[in-house]
């Protein structure tokens, strides 16, 4: 049975595993730097063809409902802001990402995780608005990716990942802690090693490291809480499905 030591080592020894395109990483450095402008950040956007017109669709998208159309990176840029622009590269990062990849899985329904992901970053959005959280898309992005982890088990790690499936559905616990139970470490850690490879900001790295248990994510326990907390309301409301059929208990802290 692989230990808590050997999911890491076969994961962190896996050369295939996904990356995202170089500019989103050139994109998370320069927007560190205080004296970066938007002509540099949409200089560095527009080296990618396909994300720029990415951004430049979903800007002008009835989501945020600008009057008049923006026809240029920088000038998105300047509109949205650097936050809101990092994170629309984001996910349209990471949904390429995966979109490029044909995962199929015998243990659970591909579809539905998405659905429960996708689900579960639009409720992460809109608790984040409802309690006056001004990173209201980085809380989409964090909801999205919280269970990626699965998906890197599934791929990479099937037997495992099977066993723990089996486990959870057998004796009608959280895949979570079947995970725990047979391994050690869960889908939250082997997610946020694929989180900190892709140099994402330290709040996503939590929100997937902890999502289960929150606590630990400290100075990032509100976008952590968030992410918990709509995990649990589109499983209750059977929004997809995230690999079992059971319901978190509500951490006592969040």
């Amino acid at each position: 049975m692989a230990t808590r030591k050997d999911l890491r080592k076969t994961i962190q020894g896996i050369s295939t595993i996904p990356t995202l395109p170089t500019v989103v990483d050139k994109i998370t450095r320069l927007l560190q730097n205080p004296q970066t402008s938007a002509e540099e950040i949409g200089r560095a956007i527009t080296t990618d063809q396909a994300l720029a017109s990415k951004v430049l669709k979903l800007v002008n998208s009835a989501f945020y409902g600008f009057p008049g159309r923006i026809s240029t990176i920088t000038h998105a840029v300047v509109i949205l802001g650097f936050s809101t622009v990092k994170n629309i590269v984001l996910t349209a990062s990471i949904f390429d990402v995966f979109k490029k990849k044909q995962i199929a899985s015998s243990s659970f329904d591909v579809d539905k995780f998405w659905f429960h992901s996708v689900a579960c970053g639009a409720a992460s959005q809109a608790l984040a608005k409802c309690i006056g959280v001004g990173e209201k898309e980085e809380c989409f992005i964090a909801g999205l990716i919280h269970d990626i982890g699965k998906i890197i088990m599934c791929q990479y790690l099937p037997d495992e990942f099977a066993k723990a499936f089996n486990c959870a559905h057998d004796e009608g616990r959280l895949l979570y802690d079947a995970e725990k139970k047979l391994f050690g470490d869960t889908h939250q850690e082997i997610g946020g090693i694929l989180a900190e490879s892709w140099n994402l900001p330290q709040s996503l790295q939590d929100a997937v490291k902890f999502h289960h248990v929150p606590s630990p994510a400290r100075d990032h326990f509100t976008i952590t809480a968030i992410v918990h907390t709509a995990d649990i309301m589109v499983r209750s409301l059977d929004f997809g499905n995230g690999g079992d059929e059971k319901v978190p208990m509500m951490n006592q802290l969040v």
